[in-house]
C-alpha cells in the first residue's frame, strides 16, 4: 500500500539531490548569528536573524561531511565531521582553515569553553584536545575502543564524555567516561550492559550532570542526572509518553531543552528534574539543539530546521533561499525475513529495500529511487560486529545466503545473533539463533 507522509524536507531547485540531514547547529551569543552543518554534504548554513532565514556558506576548507559546528561568537565558528576533520573560520564562515585531519575516524562532536580550550569527541575512543583555539590539537585515546558521541567540560579540568560501543547499532552497551585533568586521561563512571545508547552530556560544574540517550530496543528516552560528579546516576522519568529516543541537550543556567526520534522537543525548568513536551513542527529525528539565551534557540534534523525566540513555546521552520519544501512518498517499505531459524549450516536472509518519491505540492521531482545508502549487518550477542555487506552488495539481489562465518571467513560459534538491514531512515532487525 502507498503511504504518504509529509516531511519537511529540502531540495535544491537546480538539482534532484535531496540534503536532508541538518546534523549539527549553534546559536552565537548575539541571538541573531548561528550555523548548521549536513551530515549529507560539505555545505554550511548560516543565519542573521536567529534562525528564520539561512544562506548557503561552501566550507572551502572541508573535504569531508560534517556532525557538528561550535561557536563562540558570531565570528568564531569550528565544525568537525569524518576522517577527524575539524575546520575553522574567524570570519563568520566566509572563509574557512583546515585546522587537523585525521584524528579518528570521525569527530561527532566539539565543545570550547573559551576561545583557547577545546575538545572534540571521535570514534574509535579518541578525544581531541586543544589548548591555544585549534592551531593544535593533541588526541588522547580512553581506555575503552568506543564510538563517542558527546561531550562536556564544567572547567578546564573537569569533562565529561558519553559513549557507546562499536557498531551497536542496534544494541546501546553506553557509558559515560569522566576527565580531570582537561581530558587526557579518562575513566569510566557509568556503564550500562542493556539497549541504551547515550548521546549528549551537560554538566553545570563539577558536581551537577545531565546525560541523555535512548533505549534502541524501545525507543523510550532515557535522561540520567548526577550530583556527584557521576560517582553515582539515577534516572530521570518523563511524563510526557510521546517523547521519544534523545540525541541532544542543551542549557542556559536551569533551563534545558532535550530532541530526539519523532520531532521529540522535551523542556525543563529545574535543571532537568522534570520534562515537558514542547508541542513543534517536525516529525522526524532532531539532532541538535542550542540555545544563546533563555528565549532564542534552533534545532536541526532530518529534513528540518526549526527556531524559537520564546524558550520554545513556540517553534517555527527556518527557510532556506533556493531550497523548497517537498514531499516524501514511500512508495515501498522495506522489509527483512531469515530462515530456517534456528539454523545450523546456512541462514537465508531475505530482503527488499524501501523504495521513495520526492515531489513538491504541485509538482514530481524525482521519479521513485531506492535509498542512497543501505547496508546488511550481523551482530553476536555482546553487539559486535561479525559480518557485513556493503550497498552495492544488497542491491544486486534480494536475498543472501549465510554460511556462519565472519568477514575474515572463519566460522563463528554457536549462540544468539542479529541481522540488521538499514537504508537510509528505514532500520530493520531480526534475531537469528546459530546451532552447531
Amino acid at each position: 500500500m502507498k503511504i504518504k507522509s509529509l516531511l519537511f524536507l529540502f531540495l535544491i531547485t537546480n538539482g534532484l539531490y535531496a540534503y536532508q540531514n541538518f546534523h549539527g547547529c549553534c546559536l552565537a551569543t548575539d541571538n541573531l548569528t548561528g550555523w548548521v552543518v549536513l551530515l549529507d554534504s560539505i555545505m554550511v548554513l548560516k543565519t542573521t536573524d536567529g534562525g528564520a532565514h539561512w544562506i548557503i556558506q561552501f566550507n572551502n576548507a572541508a573535504t569531508r561531511i560534517f556532525f557538528d559546528v561550535t561557536c563562540r561568537d558570531n565570528l568564531k565558528v569550528w565544525t568537525c565531521g569524518y576522517d577527524g576533520e575539524i575546520t575553522y573560520s574567524s570570519d563568520g564562515g566566509q572563509t574557512w582553515v583546515c585546522q587537523v585531519q585525521g584524528m579518528g575516524k570521525y569527530a561527532t562532536r566539539i565543545e570550547f569553553i573559551d576561545d583557547t580550550l577545546g575538545w572534540a569527541v571521535c570514534g574509535d575512543g579518541l578525544v581531541g584536545r586543544t589548548t591555544d583555539g585549534g592551531t593544535n590539537w593533541e588526541g588522547n585515546f580512553t581506555p575503552y575502543v568506543a564510538e563517542l558521541y558527546g561531550v562536556s567540560f564544567a572547567d578546564a579540568s573537569y569533562g565529561w564524555a558519553v559513549a557507546g560501543w562499536p557498531d551497536t547499532v542496534w544494541v546501546g552497551h553506553g557509558y559515560v567516561l569522566r576527565s580531570t585533568d582537561g581530558g587526557i586521561h579518562w575513566e569510566a563512571t557509568l556503564f550500562h550492559s542493556g539497549y541504551e545508547d547515550y548521546f549528549d552530556v551537560h554538566f553545570f560544574n563539577r558536581n551537577e550532570g545531565i546525560v541523555v540517550g535512548g533505549d534502541e530496543s524501545t525507543m523510550e528516552p532515557i535522561i540520567l542526572k548526577t550530583t556527584n560528579g557521576g560517582t553515582t546516576w539515577f534516572q530521570i522519568f518523563i511524563a510526557d509518553t510521546s517523547a521519544r529516543y534523545l540525541r541532544a541537550v542543551d542549557f542556559v543556567d536551569s533551563l534545558g531543552w532535550a530532541v530526539g526520534r519523532s520531532g521529540t522537543i522535551i523542556h525543563t525548568t529545574n535543571r532537568g528534574i522534570d520534562w515537558a513536551f514542547q508541542t513543534n513542527p517536525a516529525t522526524t529525528t532532531l539532532f541538535d539543539v542550542d540555545f544563546s539565551d533563555s528565549l532564542h534557540g534552533i534545532a536541526c534534523g532530518y529534513g528540518i530546521i526549526l527556531y524559537t525566540t520564546d524558550g520554545g513555546n513556540t517553534w517555527n521552520i527556518g527557510e532556506v533561499p533556493g531550497i523548497k519544501e517537498v514531499s516524501k512518498w514511500e512508495v515501498r517499505n522495506g522489509r527483512l525475513i531469515i530462515y530456517p531459524n534456528p539454523f545450523r549450516n546456512k541462514l537465508n536472509i531475505r530482503y527488499e529495500l524501501p523504495d521513495t518519491k520526492y515531489e513538491t505540492m504541485k509538482e514530481p521531482i524525482s521519479d521513485i529511487s531506492s535509498p542512497r545508502s543501505a547496508s546488511l549487518k550481523i551482530y553476536d550477542a555482546s553487539g559486535r560486529l561479525v559480518r557485513q555487506w556493503d550497498y552495492e552488495t544488497i542491491r544486486q539481489s534480494d536475498q543472501i545466503l549465510w554460511d556462519g562465518t565472519d568477514d575474515a571467513g572463519r566460522k563463528i560459534p554457536p549462540g544468539i545473533y542479529f541481522v540488521q538491514l538499514e537504508a537510509d531512515e528505514f532500520k530493520k532487525t531480526e534475531k537469528a539463533i546459530l546451532l552447531r
